[in-house]
């Protein structure tokens, strides 16, 4: 291919000089010029072309295995990661019933509590009431208890008091006599 492209650009050069010969004083285009200009054009991109064919065509295959290489790589990625993703949402989902199941245990746990506290309240609220109760007649009695021993203290008090000013000394002799005898017919019996 090179070849042909070479043995074009000679066939244009040599039929522009012959077609395009000076002829005199004329003004005219410089045919020749532009022709040496594309010839040198041709002659430095057919060289670069040929000197560089190579670097770039193994520059380019090794873009584009690196390009390829890195669109697997990046699919790969890609596939990971929805993998992943895959895997994440699965678990979000388990972790969602995890979460409802936990809640419905911890309503009946809750419900659970909820009964054995009120029952122990109530239970706890009856021994209260009992010993307040039992406190209560307790400090009822213990008052009772104490106003009799008052009263009773009172009373005594009362008729030694009543029976000091009754007492003189004829009926002194009178209770000390009926004692005697009881005390004599109490010997007599025995």
């Amino acid at each position: 291919m090179i070849k042909k492209l070479f043995i074009l650009i000679l066939i244009i050069f040599v039929l522009s000089v012959s077609l395009f010969a000076e002829d005199g004083n004329q003004h005219h285009f410089d045919w020749n010029s532009l022709i040496g200009k594309i010839l040198n054009s041709a002659i430095l991109f057919g060289g670069l072309f040929l000197w560089l064919r190579k670097p770039i065509i193994e520059f380019l295959t090794k873009q584009s295995l690196e390009i390829k290489t890195d669109i697997v790589n990046r699919e790969n990625i890609l596939r990971e990661k929805s993998d992943s993703i895959n895997l994440i949402k699965n678990r979000l989902a388990k972790i969602e019933d995890e979460i409802e199941s936990m809640k419905s245990e911890a309503r009946m746990n809750g419900e659970t509590e909820k009964k054995r506290i009120r029952s122990l309240a109530e239970k706890e609220a009856e021994r209260i009431l009992k010993n307040s109760e039992l406190e209560i007649n307790a400090r009822i009695e213990s008052s009772v208890r104490s106003l009799k021993e008052k009263i009773a203290d009172m009373t005594i008090e009362n008729f030694k008091r009543k029976f000091k000013e009754k007492l003189n000394d004829d009926i002194h002799k009178k209770i000390i006599g009926d004692n005697i005898k009881i005390i004599g017919d109490i010997d007599e019996t025995d």
